[in-house]
């Protein structure tokens, strides 16, 4: 059995110290190359820590996580990550969630804490949503009355490495790498990712990436 733990915010901006620090306090013995840390949005589950996490966790592992949302912000989404998980054998151990830090013994208080532990996992998913709601309202808001005072800029583009991204690309249509591969690679977001591929195939005239992108990904 091994023990791992996952820690994520949402921009490169932030930083996962008060996460750290709070896990080390529960479970001080995790080694530092079983640590994960994303700092992507919860809004998308293809995370490249994550994704890596996901195939190297094994039956009887342990995951340790601060809160529940660390995993999404959506509820179905953190719902379909529970249920990998769960196939998996792997046990969550998530600190919002006192129920999941404890062991039960015997059959009957083993069901007890499974029903607590669902109950909590309803309740704690179901808020983080409603606050991704909540955000991405004043984000809306914020916009609209920046637009109204001519302030507004909009995001700026990702830049990508484009001498690296033709090595990647190279190596992902010879089927040498898988497209998570790839955009683990070059920490690219999957929207990005095929949008920088479709505008490096047309400048290089190499047709269109849509006929081979779902069998690249698979």
């Amino acid at each position: 059995m091994a023990r791992y733990s996952y820690e994520r915010v949402s921009d490169k901006e932030q930083k996962t110290d008060r996460q750290t620090t709070n896990i080390q306090k529960h479970f001080g013995d995790i080694p530092a190359e079983n640590v994960f840390r994303d700092k992507i949005t919860g809004k998308t589950y293809d995370r490249p820590e994550w994704s890596i996490l996901k195939r190297i966790l094994r039956s009887g592992d342990e995951l340790v996580v601060s809160e529940l949302d660390r995993l999404g912000r959506t509820k179905a989404g953190i719902k379909a990550e529970l249920e990998f998980l769960k196939s998996k054998g792997v046990k969550l151990r998530a600190l919002d969630i006192p129920s999941t830090l404890y062991d039960a013994e015997g059959k009957e208080q083993d069901l007890i804490l499974e029903l607590v532990t669902n109950l909590l996992i309803e309740v704690y998913s179901t808020l983080a949503q409603q606050e991704l709601e909540r955000k991405e309202v004043r984000q809306r808001q914020g916009i609209e009355e920046a637009k109204k005072k001519g302030v507004y800029k909009g995001r700026k583009p990702v830049e990508v490495d484009m001498s690296k991204f033709a090595n990647i690309y190279s190596r992902w249509k010879a089927r040498e790498i898988k497209g998570v591969e790839a955009k683990t690679l070059l920490n690219l977001k999957t929207n990005t990712f095929y949008r920088t591929v479709e505008r490096y195939e047309k400048l290089h005239g190499l047709g269109k990436f849509a006929e081979t992108a779902a069998l690249q990904e698979a």
